[in-house]
């Protein structure tokens, strides 16, 4: 979508003369709204109230009164050891879910994202950046040791190995004795990303199938398991504005249900347990509508195309990430700011769970007392502000709901083209998708080298500095450390049992039958085979690459 194509015409109700702003997005603005500016909606069906169908103004009636939002600030980095003094440190310092339940957001290197082992030659130097290091049973077993895992909610941020990452956490979880009936936490499911992100992975087709045979096992075996985030923030990281986000987030969502149903699911068995990663940007007031219109649009596309009867299939149940390309390396301190304008965005348009990015993340892995502080903002948003005591406090503004309806309308005119394409998967192979973004994203990179956007610190109230923001140090005996345990692992372990497995992935991934992968992936992990000899046996099979 071209700038011209976002700014063709004005919002309702605009004077012809009137000199029209625009969003970060390009959305028009008036200077001022009023009631003629909703003149066309029906604000009982459009809009209605919190807690009720189309949801628009949130998925609870109390919202925050009921339960805050779930604080999961994303974390991980070096081995699972490192990892686990982190988590630990941010549950004491007040890190939270849902009724005070424990959560984790863990995020893994590239190594890990990619299936190689740190003893991989392109593993060099990558190993722990970034994200925990990950290579088979032994360091789930690590993390999660003395862990109440019937309390714990635990995210796997895994990349193109979430498979294998579910696999390892049901291991664990078994050899612990807990049964996978009361594992709570999620998979990522993100092998769909490939248009959004610059790494290798599954061509499309296959990357969908992969994704549904997670959550077709999710579904049949860990039942309070949530199988997929699909990640909008990763599209808008990539260059997206904010109605191509919602876009294409939806576009993504509807191809994997589609699938889903395919593969036999019902969906009132599997879509309340699928959610949304969503940015919220600097440019508040259109992601607050962003999400408005993501919750009704979902409610609808649940309720009308899959005939969803289960109220919580029709819940767009959103995590909130802090926009990470809006952190500046100049002036870092000024990221506090940024950080806690997007929360509050992120709160005020009802967010189910929210992370918020660190000062120093334009610069290297957060501190701790970094750290600190992103959690602190949540919770002084929290426990200070008092707008968590009515739900949806800007309902019924007659700038929000206008602008929920012209983001609204905007997606709906990308999905629109997707169908013209023949579906999301098609329209992926083609490179649409992808050059949309890039597009996009060159535009608003230029609004910036000239001027026509201001970024604080950067191309405005410049000044001559020295960032000596205290940085993060990574151990460099972690890497040496993580190849010593990776070999000791190989020679000690039943090796033929290992092959013989893996055999057995090999027949179940060939076969291409819808659930038999999962199950031989568990029996895989527990002979202590390493993420990257299953991987190599997948991406023989399905295929690996930079495909779009």
């Amino acid at each position: 979508m071209t700038l011209q194509d976002t700014r063709s015409g004005g919002a309702p109700g605009t004077p012809a003369t009137e000199d029209i702003q625009y969003t970060l997005g390009g959305l028009p603005l008036k200077s001022t709204y009023g009631p003629e500016d909703v003149a066309g909606t029906n604000m009982a069906e459009a809009v209605g109230k919190p807690g009720q169908y189309p949801y628009t103004r949130g998925i609870y009636g109390r919202m925050y009164r009921e339960t805050p939002w779930m604080m999961q600030q994303v974390l991980g980095y070096g081995l699972a050891e490192h990892t686990r003094e982190r988590m630990d440190l941010l549950v004491k310092e007040g890190m939270e879910g849902y009724f005070g339940q424990l959560v984790f957001n863990v995020v893994f290197d590239n190594p890990t994202k990619g299936g190689l082992d740190p003893d991989h030659p392109e593993a060099r130097g990558h190993v722990g950046l970034g994200g925990m290091n990950f290579s088979s049973l032994a360091d789930i077993e690590t993390l999660v040791k003395d862990m109440p895992l019937d309390k714990v909610n635990f995210s796997l941020i895994t990349g193109d190995t979430c498979l294998i990452g579910m696999a390892c956490y049901v291991a664990a979880a078994k050899k612990a004795g807990y049964p996978e009936a009361k594992l709570r936490g999620n998979s990522m499911n993100w092998l769909l990303k490939g248009f959004c992100v610059d790494n290798p992975g599954f061509p499309p087709r296959n990357a969908l199938f992969l994704s549904t045979e997670l959550i077709k096992y999710a579904t049949e075996h860990l039942p309070r398991w949530n199988t997929t985030n699909f990640s909008g923030y990763l599209i808008r990281e990539a260059g997206a504005n904010a109605a191509q986000e919602l876009a294409f987030t939806l576009a993504w969502a509807d191809a994997t249900m589609q699938s889903c149903v395919d593969a036999g699911l019902d969906p009132d068995k599997f879509v309340s347990r699928l959610g949304f990663q969503i940015c919220v940007d600097i440019d508040i007031f259109e992601d607050i509508a962003k999400l408005r219109a993501l919750r009704r649009m979902w409610a609808k596309l649940t309720k009308e195309k899959y005939g969803c009867q289960d109220p919580r299939c029709h819940h767009a149940r959103i995590h909130v990430h802090t926009a990470g390309h809006s952190l500046t390396v100049q002036q870092p301190l000024n990221n506090m700011i940024r950080a806690t304008i997007e929360a509050l965005g992120a709160v005020l348009a009802g967010t189910n769970s929210l992370h918020t990015c660190a000062y120093d993340e334009s610069i290297a892995i957060p501190t701790e007392l970094s750290a600190r502080l992103a959690l602190r903002t949540q919770q002084i948003i929290l426990q200070e502000t008092n707008i968590t005591k009515v739900a949806d406090p800007l309902g019924g503004s007659w700038y929000i709901e206008a602008l929920t309806d012209q983001i609204e309308a905007e997606a709906e005119k990308i999905l629109e083209e997707v169908k013209a394409r023949g579906g999301f998967i098609k329209a992926l192979e083609s490179g649409w998708v992808k050059a949309t973004i890039l597009e996009e994203g060159y535009r608003y990179q230029e609004q910036i080298r000239k001027n026509e956007r201001v970024v604080v610190g950067v191309n405005k109230y410049k000044v001559e500095e020295d960032v000596h923001t205290d940085r993060f140090q990574m151990d460099p005996a972690i890497e040496q450390l993580a190849v010593e345990r990776i070999k000791q692992l190989r020679a000690e372990r039943d090796n033929a049992a290992v092959q013989a497995a893996l055999a057995r992935v090999r027949v179940a991934a060939e076969s291409r039958v819808q659930g038999a992968l999962a199950p031989v992936l568990i029996d895989a992990v527990q002979t202590y085979a390493t993420q990257q000899e299953i991987m190599g046996v997948l991406k023989d099979v399905y295929g690996w690459g930079f495909g779009i």
